[in-house]
């Protein structure tokens, strides 16, 4: 996998986590891609689980 995307994918996976953190519901996902969304819920499920 090439560096770009790994870093993308990472980017969405803490966008995730911080909108998560945030509170914001999950159907606020800005990613349209398979990939980048499913880093984002990660990082939104993720969040939720730390704040418990």
């Amino acid at each position: 996998m090439k560096r770009q995307k790994r870093d993308r994918l990472a980017r969405a996976l803490s966008r995730g986590y911080q909108a998560g953190v945030l509170g914001r519901p999950r159907e606020n996902c800005p990613y349209h891609t398979l990939d980048a969304r499913s880093y984002w819920l990660g990082g939104w499920r993720q969040a939720k689980e730390d704040r418990v």
